[in-house]
């Protein structure tokens, strides 16, 4: 998984923009193709927060 938090100048329209507790999230395009479901989990201590990302992989079809 790659991560990248500079987003000047970056094309962000094909990504689809998630919101939870104060956390958002660019969800690429085939992520939303291949996933069945995300989960995004988000843990704050103190004045951090972190989060996690999960994703159920959708079965092909038989």
């Amino acid at each position: 998984m790659s991560v990248d938090t500079y987003l000047k100048g970056k094309n962000l329209a094909p990504y689809r923009t998630v919101e939870h507790e104060g956390v958002k999230i660019l969800v690429a395009p085939k992520l939303i193709q291949w996933a069945a479901a995300v989960r995004l989990e988000v843990k704050q201590f103190l004045i951090f927060k972190s989060f996690e990302v999960g994703a159920e992989h959708k079965h092909a079809p038989t």
